[in-house]
């Protein structure tokens, strides 16, 4: 238990440390807050989300992607929270190193369902469900990025119509709409950890209809850590997203941050575990692209894209062979 514990904690804090550049970049870019305030903004937001809104994605790791029944009896839970929650690690630890904003969301899937793969075999996975998860984990960022394109044009369309006065207040809302996505942000990523928790304090004795629950405490320590890395973090994904996608200004922070944590908001709701610095990356784009497709460096586009297309399927061998091992 001690390993699954220190596992998940660890992942919480890496997720939050690197996940802080994706969600600060663009508000930070674009000078409406200084770097230490927009830390502080972010990591008391996420605390608030992970502590208040629900257990929805929990739920879907720990009910709708794996068939408990379909596991041996000398099989443990704690084996594959452990194994998945180590190779995400391991594997976004590469993204780290070239300063890429490295998908856990991905990651963990990967990790997750490659070591339930190895501990029941095929018919440990809901099939149905987890193909069902990852295209909409893989649908929503493009739909941040066609969204915020269109945002951004309708915005120029009908935004030489506003008032000097009322242009210039668009970096007061933009503040707002910044903390608004921190607090969403934290529900839907921090959940992950709590599933690892979760599901591998699970009593597979007591049948399929075995309580999945998140304590109090387990809401609490991973609601710190993961605040806790977001307020230390900002590492190099920060230049990746906030200074190397496009130039940022207010209305691109602003139309992207609003569209980012809508979506966010819905997938958290529907327990969908969507990777939250994947959609704030996307929706960069899109503004971008709406502004002038020529002003986006698509080179550090191709290379977040192929760095969360491979992270997968590299997970979940990781997550495979670790709970082999372990």
């Amino acid at each position: 238990m001690a390993l699954a514990v220190a596992s998940a904690l660890a992942f919480a804090f890496l997720n939050g440390a690197i996940d802080a550049g994706t969600l600060a970049g663009s508000v930070i870019s674009s000078r409406s807050l200084s770097p230490r305030r927009a830390l502080l903004i972010a990591a008391l937001g996420t605390f608030a989300g992970s502590m208040l809104l629900g257990s929805a994605v929990v739920h879907t790791l720990g009910r709708h992607l794996v068939v408990f029944d379909a596991l041996p009896a000398s099989a443990s839970p704690l084996t594959a929270v452990s194994a998945a929650a180590l190779a995400a690690l391991v594997w976004v630890a590469f993204g780290v190193l070239l300063g890429l904003p490295g998908s856990f969301t991905h990651a963990l899937l990967g990790g997750w369902l490659g070591a339930f793969f190895a501990l029941g075999g095929p018919r440990a996975v809901h099939w149905g469900a987890a193909a069902q998860v990852l295209l909409g984990v893989l649908a929503v960022p493009l739909l941040g990025l066609a969204a915020a394109w269109t945002a951004l044009r309708l915005f120029y369309n009908y935004g030489d119509r506003l008032s000097s006065r009322s242009q210039s207040f668009l970096s007061d809302v933009e503040s707002l709409m910044f903390a608004g996505l921190s607090v969403v942000h934290g529900a839907n990523a921090s959940q992950k950890s709590m599933a690892l928790l979760a599901v591998g304090a699970m009593d597979l004795s007591a049948g399929p209809g075995a309580a999945l629950e998140v304590p109090g405490w387990v809401r609490l320590i991973v609601s710190l850590a993961f605040a806790s890395g977001i307020l230390l973090g900002a590492t190099r994904t920060l230049k990746t997203v906030g200074f190397r996608i496009c130039r940022v200004g207010t209305v691109h922070s602003f139309l992207a941050l609003g569209v980012s944590g809508s979506l966010v908001l819905g997938s958290t709701l529907v327990g969908l575990p969507l990777s939250p610095g994947q959609l704030n990356s996307a929706c960069l784009l899109g503004v971008g692209a709406g502004h002038n497709p020529k002003t986006v460096r698509w080179g550090v586009a191709v290379d977040l894209l192929a760095n969360w297309a491979v992270t997968f399927p590299a997970a979940a061998v990781l997550g495979f062979f670790l709970a082999k091992v372990l």
